[in-house]
């Protein structure tokens, strides 16, 4: 198992105001991609680093009249990280970033906590933390220790 960090786009207090009321929005996601899905965190305009992490305690399937089914993050504690991850090179990031409100990208967590900006998990961007191709073999703990995550 790898755990991985699902990366939204959303205004500035999102975070916050879903961690208070247990949930997010519903995401148009595949199945598969809720897989090892265990935070959550977004980004919104004219952010320069990523602040803090939410745990995501479960999906449940959502059906909107338009027919797609979404999937509808139940959230856990709020994680601030002790040091603020600059996003980095935005050449790299461009295309790449999620700019609207139900764009994500997925990322493995040990990646995002090693990495000294978010640029460098990204395949092609030189940096030695590219996001592993084989399962980490650091437990979830450990990990969130290398950045001292915190609650």
């Amino acid at each position: 198992m790898t755990t991985k960090v699902l990366l939204t786009h959303h205004h500035r207090d999102a975070i916050e105001n879903a961690a208070d009321r247990g949930f997010w929005m519903p995401l148009p996601l595949e199945a598969e991609q809720l897989k090892d899905v265990m935070y959550l965190t977004s980004l919104s305009y004219g952010e320069t680093t990523l602040k803090q992490l939410v745990e995501v305690a479960s999906f449940e399937p959502w059906r909107e009249s338009d027919g797609i089914e979404r999937w509808l993050p139940f959230l856990g504690q709020r994680l601030e990280l002790p040091l603020p991850l600059p996003l980095g090179d935005r050449r790299l990031l461009a295309g790449w970033l999620p700019r609207q409100r139900e764009a994500v990208q997925i990322v493995e967590l040990d990646a995002l906590l090693s990495a000294q900006r978010l640029s460098d998990v990204l395949p092609g961007s030189g940096a030695c933390c590219h996001l592993p191709r084989r399962p980490a073999l650091v437990s979830v703990e450990a990990a969130a220790g290398k950045r001292g995550l915190a609650a």
